[in-house]
């Protein structure tokens, strides 16, 4: 009996570990098989690229390098040479395309598995997200490289989708890889909501409007009924370029006025200036050959540490001058002190202050601490025009975007970009804005010069980046080519525009 006994629980024992193991190869084969892919659409929306925490506050972004989108997004052979035969190809279409408002809502739901985590809510937008203070974060360059494994894999699904792709798709496809074809048209006709944007888009406007860091108490109206030329014309009696002059508390009590320059940024051009250009840094500037026609302009404006050399043959080599946000002056990895780029420039500097513009509030407790660096660089380079925006110019700015917008935009300061847009247009006749509204080769790298990606970037997270550009293509006095081909977008200086004599109680 004994030994029946002994046997009878080997043979449990071996039945046991033999289910085990069975267990073990089928949950290994499983999780090791590739998910179906999804069907491809030819309307996919613009979706945020995978965010991956690293050490402390930094984030390094990780996007299309490995994917098609950027494959095809910077291989478009001369993009200036993309002429009407290309352009009348999509006639066909563009009535189907501004009829897409059941499609997009239908669509607001859809991920795309290979540009869209939903496992990574809490890390989504660092490159527009404020960091510790309000300002984006730092990104990390990617420096990394796939499995070897997981490349493949890419690989077979560009090939399957390559091949279930219709042939009268594919100039628009490789031109049109990174946004969604319907939502870049509908932008360059002013078309768009924040509707439309991806649901992570959508909920980072919402946390935003939620959280209202800066005490926004907006009092306006949204009206957004004024044509581009009363818009213009709105922008001239309202906006005054205003920088600190010292003489306001508590700067005053600090002696600032013996720092500040003796010369006002908006009178260093009296007599004003021809035509001028401001270049954006966005990644859809490589492969433009601009250069030339940028430096024809009598004046250049770059944003933030944006370099030209190695870049001149798309962004030129002219820079008059320099807008800069507070962590370019306290960062020490910018070498705000030593670098070349912000020598022998106009340096316009900003940092977000309370909606109320209280300056004693914001020297107290700015964004980031540009005052001692600002004081120090003066002391040094007494001859070189340096300035700080005023508050109340930043946030008169962001008043009439929203008067001129239905929809609640988020609570922050506007953008660098649209803030130069507007002291350019102070300043010269014309103003020739270079990829602020995308071209055709509109990619998701967030700048030229800096290897990381985020659609944020293009239309917003933190600054109402995407009503800021509706507003600017409302204004745009250009040709619709220059837009397509160039990113270019034309624009009356303010006191260029002929407007009627206000005979009504003044807008607000």
């Amino acid at each position: 009996m004994k030994p029946n006994l002994k046997q009878w629980k080997q043979l449990m024992l071996f039945g046991i570990f033999a289910w085990g193991l069975l267990f073990l190869v089928i949950f290994i084969y499983f999780t090791d098989s590739e998910p179906a892919d999804p069907a491809p659409s030819s309307f996919s929306f613009l979706e945020a690229r995978r965010l991956l925490p690293v050490q402390g506050k930094r984030r390094a972004i990780m996007g299309a390098i490995h994917e098609a989108a950027f494959a095809h997004g910077l291989d478009l052979g001369d993009p200036l040479n993309v002429g009407p035969s290309h352009l009348q190809r999509w006639a066909p279409r563009r009535d189907a395309l501004e009829n897409e408002e059941e499609y997009f809502t239908s669509q607001i739901g859809r991920k795309s598995q290979s540009a869209f985590d939903q496992g990574l809510d809490d890390d989504f937008f660092a490159a527009d997200q404020p960091g510790v203070a309000g300002h984006p974060r730092e990104v990390l360059p990617f420096t990394g490289a796939l499995p070897a494994r997981h490349a493949q894999r890419l690989r077979m699904k560009r090939r399957r989708w390559k091949q279930k792709r219709s042939p009268e798709f594919e100039d628009w496809d490789r031109l049109y890889s990174t946004m969604s074809r319907a939502f870049l048209y509908r932008l360059w006709k002013g078309n768009v909501s924040s509707k439309m944007l991806t649901p992570r888009l959508q909920k980072a406007m919402r946390d935003y409007l939620n959280t209202n860091k800066h005490g926004v108490r907006f009092r306006g109206k949204r009206e957004a009924r004024l044509s581009g030329h009363q818009l213009l014309c709105e922008l001239r009696r309202r906006v005054r370029v205003r920088t600190l002059d010292g003489k306001e508390a508590p700067f005053s009590a600090l002696g600032w006025e013996k720092h500040v320059p003796a010369v006002p940024l908006s009178q260093l051009h009296p007599r004003g200036l021809r035509t001028c250009a401001v270049v954006m840094s966005a990644g859809a500037i490589l492969n433009s050959s601009l250069g030339e026609e940028i430096d024809s302009h009598d004046a250049v404006l770059r944003f933030n540490s944006a370099p030209t050399r190695g870049y001149e043959k798309d962004v030129g080599n002219k820079t008059t001058l320099r807008i800069i946000n507070s962590q370019i002056l306290t960062n020490p990895s910018h070498h705000f002190i030593d670098s070349s780029l912000y020598k022998d420039v106009i340096l316009v500097a900003w940092d977000p202050a309370p909606y109320s513009a209280n300056l004693n509030l914001w020297y107290k407790k700015p964004d980031y601490n540009l005052f001692t660096p600002y004081i120090q660089h003066r002391q040094r380079n007494p001859n070189q025009p340096f300035y700080i925006l005023h508050p109340k110019f930043i946030w008169q700015l962001w008043d009439i975007i929203q008067e001129n917008t239905k929809e609640k935009i988020q609570p922050n300061p506007p953008s660098s970009g649209f803030i130069g847009i507007l002291i350019m247009m102070s300043m010269c006749r014309e103003v020739h804005v270079y990829e602020y509204i995308p071209s055709v080769r509109q990619t998701e790298l967030c700048h030229y010069h800096e290897l990381y990606y985020d659609a944020a970037c293009t239309l917003g997270a933190y600054h109402p980046l995407l009503y800021e550009k509706l507003l600017v293509q409302r204004m745009n006095t250009g040709v619709q080519e220059d837009l397509h081909r160039k990113g270019k977008v034309t624009l009356p200086g303010l006191w260029a525009v002929s407007c009627p004599a206000p005979n009504s109680a003044p807008h607000s």
